[in-house]
């Protein structure tokens, strides 16, 4: 991994701005990109930013095309992921602090941050509800990501902590709260300057968009 990847950065110079087009473009090798990915996950404003910038022009591009819809199984490779995610015992699993007689207290700042089946989207899981299809999530976006379109199949919780976030063309910003019913369906949701929120959502939910 360069040093460009290995520290926060205070200015822009030709070699960041050589790896935020790569990777707006998704076109790193998978070693680079999760390297990279972690380095943007880590908060570096600077990288964020440019990749913002990138992607803008991106989507400029793709809107000169016919648009082709993602496949079908997209958010439900992500939510398998998640649900696959066992629970392990206090001691065994970093940032589980307490875990006994159906207690559980976790400190997310000391778990690892994992890549979501979709681009710019890390996760913590705090928790997997295996019995009822739920689960808790701490999530990650970075600058510029979008997350397609998805029908609840459960009632779906999200508490944002810190950024931004487009809700149905709705702005969200840092301590507000959004409730999904059962059957409800959520518009593309976006962040521009990348954010941080803990969700609540049903493992079965599927992906529309």
């Amino acid at each position: 991994m360069s040093s460009a990847r290995r520290q926060l950065h205070r200015e822009l110079n030709d070699e960041l701005r050589a790896l935020a087009s790569l990777y707006a473009l998704d076109a790193m090798p998978p070693e680079e990109k999760a390297s990279y990915e972690a380095h943007l996950s880590a908060g570096c404003a600077v990288c964020m930013a440019e990749v913002a910038s990138f992607r803008r022009v991106t989507e400029a591009i793709g809107m000169s095309v016919d648009p082709v819809s993602p496949p079908a199984e997209l958010r439900q490779r992500l939510v398998n992921t998640i649900a696959k995610t066992s629970q392990q015992p206090a001691g065994s699993a970093p940032g589980v602090m307490y875990d006994r007689d159906g207690i559980l207290i976790a400190r997310p700042g000391e778990m690892d941050w994992s890549t979501g089946q979709l681009p710019g989207v890390f996760l913590k899981v705090l928790f997997n509800d295996n019995v009822r299809g739920y689960a808790t999530v701490m999530v990650r976006m970075t600058a510029g990501t979008h997350y397609p379109s998805h029908k609840h199949a459960g009632v779906e919780e999200l508490y944002l902590l810190e950024g931004d976030l487009s809700v149905d063309d709705m702005a969200m910003r840092a301590g507000d709260y959004c409730r999904g019913e059962a059957g409800s369906i959520h518009k593309e949701i976006v962040t521009e300057s990348g954010c941080l929120f803990v969700l609540i959502s049903s493992h079965q939910d599927q992906l529309l968009a």
